[in-house]
């Protein structure tokens, strides 16, 4: 298991410090609030997270069984068993896939990356960052400004924010001039190529678990940029797919398979044995009860011996009027009292 602490201003500051040096996101690391956050009279405590990750389980090679010596053979001549067959070819080993490759770039003949530069500098001594290092270089069709400095951690923001933000600014600025468009973007403190390096591994991976398993997965919310980086590595990917859902700061990614052998969701639908909800009826019937027929007198007289129960009020003879009973005698309870009580003062 892989943990690491971290402080910060905020419990959101810390969290995406350990995250950033896990190298993974937050649905995949499990965070643990060490400490909250206080302000004190002279001075304030940061926050204090605990940030880790399960490793996986790596099976053990099973034990190499004992094998008994077999009986010499004849001797043979002795042959060299690295040197190669005449004709084959000679084998060369594997290199590493090589990165983007960076091309300097001059700013007497670049007057747009020039103006950048110029902006880049004044913004940033600005925002209180001095001392910085700014070197532009050309990655493909993209010009990357490499800013360096001690003071440089300021100007990455919550999760990138602030530096997408200088990153925009500059590009309208050196592209006001008009002729051909120039792409600008910022890497601080090499933060760029290490946030894209995760989010690359974050995307194989969980686009690896998409093909297996078939059940789809959706992102945290991310700025274009990081989403067009899941975009890529999804794209080189066989049996998933993405797309983007949500609108402005919650628009995400979601990752999808299109592989038709992998296995499909589970129904979560109510039913016993899992075959999704109550039958249509009983016996053929489609569930819904109709009106009871009405009940004849004596129908159940036949199956008990008990007899049919009588009232009082049912005349005997159907056809007889019913009868109001006689009273015979009247109540005078009281009637020996006087009228009106004896009142004592």
């Amino acid at each position: 298991m892989r943990e690491v602490i971290k402080t910060g201003r905020t419990v959101e500051d810390a969290t995406e410090l350990a995250l950033a040096e896990l190298g993974v996101s937050a649905e995949e690391a499990g965070i643990e609030v060490l400490e909250l956050p206080q302000r004190r009279l002279f001075k304030s405590i940061p926050a204090k997270v605990r940030a880790y990750v399960e490793d996986e389980e790596v099976p053990e090679a099973p034990a190499p069984k004992e094998e008994k010596p077999l009986p010499k053979a004849a001797p043979k001549a002795a042959e060299s068993p690295d040197a190669p067959k005449a004709g084959a070819p000679a084998a060369q080993p594997e290199q590493p896939a090589a990165g983007p490759v960076e091309e300097p770039i001059d700013l007497e003949q670049s007057p747009k990356a020039r103006e950048a530069v110029e902006y880049l500098k004044e913004i940033c001594a600005k925002m209180g960052a001095q001392g910085l290092t700014i070197t532009p270089v050309k990655q493909g069709e993209a010009t990357i400004l490499k800013v360096e400095g001690e003071s440089a951690g300021t100007l990455i923001g919550h999760r990138g924010e602030v530096m997408e933000a200088l990153s925009y600014l500059t590009s309208l600025v050196a592209n006001r001039a008009g002729g051909d468009y120039m792409k600008i973007g910022l890497d601080i403190n090499h933060y760029r190529s290490k946030r894209e390096a995760n989010l690359t591994a974050l995307a194989k991976r969980i686009g690896a678990k998409v093909a297996r398993t078939g059940r789809g997965h959706t992102l945290e919310p991310m700025n274009p940029y990081e989403r067009r980086i899941i975009h890529s590595a999804i794209s080189e990917m066989e049996g998933v797919k993405s797309e983007s859902i949500g609108e402005g700061a919650n628009r995400r990614v979601v990752i999808s398979s299109t592989n038709p052998s992998a296995r499909p969701p589970r129904d979560n639908r109510g039913g016993k044995g899992g075959k999704g909800g109550r039958p249509a009826g009983r016996g053929g019937r489609d569930g819904a009860r109709g009106p009871r027929p009405p009940r004849k007198d004596g129908e159940y007289a036949a199956r008990t011996s008990t007899p049919a129960r009588e009232f009082a009020d049912r005349p005997r003879d159907p056809s007889a009027a019913p009868t109001v009973p006689k009273r015979t005698e009247t109540i005078n309870d009281g009637a020996d009292l006087p009228l009106y009580g004896k009142i004592e003062l």
